[in-house]
Parts: structure tokens; C-alpha cells; sequence
């Protein structure tokens, strides 16, 4: 059999699903939820038919899966507003609805699934962001919030502004005609929320504050 070949695109009831006995990962499960209801179920579970006339497993996708779960039967209130246009929740639509996935079905032997299993959940583990970029992205959807985007409000303005590593300010101070001394307080704060509030106090009486967090 080859690694694995691609049978069907389908949306499938949840209870004809099967978690991948094993999933070593462990997921936000409420956070896929939030951009599900946000943005809709915008990639399929990868699914293994098992032959023959076996069940239907997840090897990728597991905790989508278990979002749409949790998301439940039926209709639900949730609303967003996109450009000053007000949009139902991505999942059921604000209409009545049986749990379901769309899946990308394949069939492919036990190592195969094992493998397409470990390789899901380890490839965004071994990536990097370059954060220039990524503030760039956050920046544009700034007016409608940063809902179904995995990122908190005080998370986007650490990115904003955020002090330069250490071996970049190091570089700047061997470099006389750029360098110049800067002077700063540090505030400790004991949470998030206070890290937000004293943010907004100093950058409101015209600071220029930055957000760090150690």
C-alpha cells in the first residue's frame, strides 16, 4: 500500500468519528472553538478509514473535533460584527445543527498513521514567527478586535511594543553614532489585567510605555 492515498472529501457526523487512541497532544479546546464560531471550520480533519469496514479515525485534527463537540446540537446566539456587518456563529450558522466535521478521508497502513499523527502536532512546535510580520498581520484587523485569532489584546501590544533583545541592544551600544543612552522604569505588576491597566494609565498621561513580559 503507499503511504497514504486520498479517498474522499466528506462531512461526517461526529459519532461516526474516533479519537486517535494515543493523541499525545493537548489542545486549547475553547480557544479552536472561539475561531471556529469566528471564522468556520476553514481546514478538514485528516481521517483514516480503516479496512475493511473499520471505524473512522482522526489523526489530525483531534481537538477540532472535540471543539465542535463542545460547540453542541442546535442553534446558538452567538453573533461578531465584521465590518460593521453582524455575521452568525461559523459553526452552526445560528440554525439548527447535528455535530459534524468536514474531513479530508484517506487510507494509509498503521505506521503511516502514526506518523501523519506525531507530524501534525510537531511541525508548528519547531517553527518561528518573525514578529515584525506578525504585528503587521494583528495590525490590520485591529478595528473589528482580535477574536478568533488566538491573540489577546495585551498580547498584540507586546508585539507592538516590544523591547529589543538583549543582544540587539548590545549591538546598538558598540555602534557610537546610533546608540544613545535611554532611561526607563521598570513596573511589576502581579497580572495581566493590572499590566493593562497601568499601561493604559502611563501611555494615557503621555509615556511611552512598553509592554514586557518575563
Amino acid at each position: 500500500m503507499p503511504p497514504a492515498v486520498h479517498v474522499r472529501t466528506d462531512t461526517i457526523p461526529l459519532a461516526d468519528l474516533q479519537h486517535f487512541p494515543g493523541n499525545a497532544r493537548r489542545g486549547d479546546v475553547e480557544l479552536i472553538l472561539s475561531s471556529l464560531k469566528r471564522n468556520g471550520q476553514y481546514r478538514g480533519l485528516v481521517v483514516r478509514h480503516v479496512q475493511p469496514d473499520g471505524p473512522l479515525v482522526v489523526l489530525a485534527g483531534n481537538h477540532t473535533m472535540q471543539a465542535l463537540a463542545l460547540h453542541g446540537p442546535g442553534a446558538c446566539n452567538y453573533r461578531t460584527t465584521h465590518q460593521d456587518e453582524e455575521r452568525p456563529c461559523g459553526v452552526c450558522h445560528g440554525e439548527d445543527w447535528s455535530p459534524s466535521a468536514r474531513c479530508e478521508v484517506i487510507i494509509c497502513d498503521d505506521d503511516t498513521a502514526r506518523r501523519v499523527n506525531l507530524i501534525d502536532n510537531r511541525a508548528s512546535d519547531v517553527g518561528e514567527y518573525d514578529r515584525d510580520a506578525l504585528a503587521e498581520l494583528l495590525s490590520y484587523l485591529e478595528e473589528d478586535g482580535f477574536e478568533g485569532t488566538g491573540y489577546t489584546d495585551a498580547e498584540v501590544r507586546q508585539l507592538a511594543h516590544a523591547v529589543p533583545p538583549l543582544d540587539t541592544a548590545d549591538a546598538l551600544a558598540d555602534t557610537a553614532d546610533v546608540y544613545r543612552e535611554q532611561y526607563g522604569v521598570i513596573v511589576v505588576c502581579g497580572d495581566e489585567a493590572e499590566q493593562e491597566r497601568v499601561y493604559n494609565e502611563l501611555t494615557g498621561q503621555g509615556y511611552n510605555a512598553k509592554v514586557v513580559t518575563t
